[in-house]
């Protein structure tokens, strides 16, 4: 609102009028023998609105306020001359403090704050000794006197109404934090507590209760900080300023000249806003850290809710517990009092309880950092996963450890884990599936041909075949197509089971008999010279050959044997085999032949 006014030619008007009338004010009310007032309020009117309009706009109030300046100290009575030279020693204490606060915080003034109070304070302060430096120039009463009543003058009025006049300012142009009712009531009471409390004070000249006020001041500071100290104070300089000129209050208890009153009036007031006005920044300060510790505090518990973290801590003097409000939501509580230690264990699974105790046991008695992950049970039975890590901490006051640390709901990734596991072993079990049906004929279930043809190449590797100790029996069903055209392929199927069924019956666990294709079968037996093959393959031909089922013709086999010889490869022995095994049949089938 300020910075729009900045561009309006009523700006400067208004300035121009309050500078001249409470220059007017101050002159009238409260001159000393040089002719100077107790307090300039213009001062800090001109010093607050060069630190809130614009840059552009500055150097039409700095021209308003020099002609009410001059106007004002012309009418008092001051000459030409002196007019002129006051002006511009009023207008050079305004211009040099905002040059210096701009230059060093871009003209925003903050109170709230230790440094920005010192630097205004430092800043007001050198520019009043400039002014006071170039009004004793001009005066021709330009003694010590004169040079400490224009610069406490001066300077009081900076002190005293830019605070006030940045504050209104600022909460004017707050649309989003406009006075509650409750500050305005509080207001309220200070400005009538300070009257009474002036009045009593500065209203009779037999008791010095200068005291009074600064209690009062006190108080607005406690009650509304720095707004209602300022306030607080205006009141006070305005009850102290008549009684001044009606020659009335405590000050007059002084027997010494006018001037020794107004100079100690002064050193009052600048005693006033030293005890006042940096209580009231540390305030401030205190309030503006407990609001961002809040807004810390809120986002912090936001991120862990979103992020489904919370932190606890183990009190190392007494080991109590402490859990933020995410903790809570994770064990399914009402945000409290969170339980002792014994009992927040106890909210841990009863099969990972013991070990949780042991692990936070060892960490308080050795404070090594820790990390584990166990469930908690809901008062409602549900089971959550929890992944929990701590370190050790020290106690502030005594060289107890205590524990500081995070806890995870780790629910969802324990799934996850687990349906991925499944996965995982459901995939392996495909895969084994996958290759035992890729070795394994779908009809018999036995070994099909790729299996016998990679197990006897494998077989042979590890055979010493000078000794000829590896043999293979390759046989078929006789008259086999018969069975199929007489009772059908389906019967046929069933002669194949039972064939394959009857001739595993016949080996040893050692051996390995397949499907070679239609109604062949291989056995290979290793560690099996020949004599012993023609004894397996007697006892499986017999096993065959007696074997029944019902609505199922009986069949018989041929076969042929081949023992390994130095250096032959499996397709070589299969080979002989297969001759062996067309010998047995051209001799009359259900017979075996020794390959040659």
């Amino acid at each position: 609102m300020f910075a729009r006014l900045g561009d309006s030619p009523l700006g400067p008007l208004f300035l121009g009028i309050a500078y001249f009338a409470f220059a007017m004010l101050s002159l009238l009310a409260t001159r000393g023998a040089h002719g100077i007032a107790a307090i300039w309020p213009p001062s800090g009117i001109l010093l607050a609105t060069l630190l809130t309009v614009p840059r552009r706009a500055v150097w039409r109030f700095v021209v308003a306020a020099i002609v009410a300046s001059f106007v004002a100290n012309f009418l008092a009575g001051s000459g030409l001359r002196l007019s002129i030279g006051f002006t511009a020693a009023n207008g050079l204490e305004s211009m040099v403090a905002a040059l210096l606060l701009r230059r060093r915080s871009g003209g925003r003034v903050s109170f709230i704050n230790p440094t920005g109070l010192s630097a205004f304070f430092f800043a007001s302060l050198i520019a009043a000794l400039v002014s006071a430096g170039a009004a004793a120039c001009i005066s021709p009463e330009s003694g010590r006197g004169f040079i400490l009543s224009w610069f406490s003058t001066v300077w009081l009025g900076m002190l005293l109404v830019t605070p006030l006049l940045l504050a209104i300012f600022e909460i004017s142009g707050s649309a989003r934090q406009p006075v509650s009712k409750r500050d305005a009531l509080n207001l309220i009471g200070i400005v009538v507590l300070t009257m009474l409390a002036a009045g009593a004070t500065f209203g009779q000249n037999h008791y010095p209760m200068l005291f009074v006020p600064m209690m009062v001041i006190v108080i607005a500071v406690l009650r509304s900080g720095m707004l209602g100290g300022i306030i607080s104070m205006i009141v006070v300089v305005i009850f102290g300023s008549i009684a001044l000129g009606w020659g009335t209050g405590p000050i007059f208890l002084i027997r010494s000249a006018q001037e020794t009153r107004i100079l100690f009036f002064q050193f009052y007031l600048l005693s006033l806003f030293v005890s006042a006005l940096p209580m009231a920044t540390l305030l401030a300060a205190r309030d503006r850290l407990r609001i961002n510790l809040l807004e810390r505090i809120r986002l912090l518990d936001q991120a862990e809710a979103a992020a489904q973290i919370g932190h606890w801590r183990i009190n190392p003097v007494n080991q109590a517990v402490f859990w933020s409000p995410e903790i809570f939501r994770m064990h399914g509580l009402a945000e409290g009092q969170p339980p002792a230690l014994d009992q927040a264990i106890a909210l841990y699974h009863e099969d990972d309880r013991e070990r949780v105790s042991q692990i936070v046991a060892h960490a308080l008695a050795d404070g090594h950092p820790f990390a584990f992950e166990a469930r908690i049970v809901r008062p409602d039975g549900t089971v959550r996963h929890v992944a929990s890590r701590g370190e050790r901490d020290y106690s502030s006051r005594d060289d107890a450890i205590g524990l500081f640390g995070l806890i995870r709901d780790v629910t969802e990734q324990i799934e996850a884990r687990q349906v991925l596991q499944d996965a995982r072993d459901a995939a392996d079990r495909s895969a084994e599936a996958a290759m035992v049906l890729a070795s394994t004929d779908a009809l018999t279930g036995l070994a099909n041909r790729r299996r016998i043809v990679e197990c006897l190449d494998v077989t042979l590797a590890g055979t010493d075949t000078a000794k000829a100790m590896l043999s293979v029996v390759l046989f078929d069903i006789d008259h086999f197509k018969a069975v199929n055209d007489r009772y059908g392929h389906d019967v046929g199927d069933e002669v194949l089971k039972r064939v394959a069924s009857s001739a595993t019956e016949g080996l040893r666990s050692t051996d390995l008999i397949g499907r070679y294709g239609g109604e062949e079968f291989v056995i290979i037996l290793p560690e099996t010279d020949a004599d012993m093959a023609l004894q397996i393959a007697e006892r499986v031909r017999a096993r065959i050959e007696s074997s029944s089922a019902d609505r199922q013709p009986k069949v018989t086999v041929s076969l042929g044997i081949a023992s390994a010889k130095v250096g032959e490869a499996g397709q070589v022995i299969l080979k002989r085999a297969d001759v062996a095994l067309y010998e047995a049949k051209n001799a009359g089938r259900n017979r075996l032949r020794l390959a040659s």
